[in-house]
């Protein structure tokens, strides 16, 4: 043969691993996709246990999704969970009596939401009762010493909690 030709060599075929492939929706691939989840809500839920104080200026008015967000003016979700403020009431913005109720509750609602991102707060339990009648947990916000709604009150938004609704029409 000639210096300037290059012999040809068949290509040898790579070893397979040792370790076949998995399909990415495999029950293995699937089981650690949750262990994962799991995992990171397991660590999520110890750092958000209610009483501890909630991180503010992350809430807004709740949407499709319902986490650290605001319904109403005394009805909001802290991770998830929905809490009722236990210590007020406030007017209905969903299915108000009267005209004058929704606008009062859409003010309620608008204080509230820059209340609770004024900074960070404590949820304190309500005396006698967790829950209410919806499932909502019953918490008192506390801000340095201060309950949120108290503030609400104060400024005519809500009246404080008399163990019944009143009308606001």
């Amino acid at each position: 043969m000639s210096d300037n030709v290059v012999q040809f060599r068949k290509r040898k075929k790579p070893k397979p691993s040792k370790r076949p492939k998995q399909n990415p929706s495999s029950p293995k691939a699937l089981i650690g996709v949750l262990g994962v989840a799991v995992a990171l809500a397991a660590v999520h839920t110890c750092f958000s246990l209610p009483g501890s104080p909630a991180q503010a200026a992350s809430f807004s008015r709740c949407g499709i999704i319902k986490r650290d967000c605001v319904v109403d003016g005394d009805t909001l979700y802290v991770a998830g969970e929905k809490i009722r403020v236990a210590d007020i009431d406030t007017p209905e913005t969903s299915e108000p009596k009267c005209a004058s109720e929704k606008a009062l509750g859409e003010r309620a609602t608008e204080r509230f939401i820059e209340l609770v991102n004024a900074g960070a707060f404590e949820m304190r339990a309500w005396q006698g009762r967790d829950e209410d009648q919806y499932g909502r947990k019953l918490r008192v916000l506390v801000r340095d010493g201060r309950s949120l709604g108290d503030i609400l009150v104060s400024e005519g938004l809500a009246r404080t909690w008399s163990g019944r609704r009143e009308p606001w029409c």
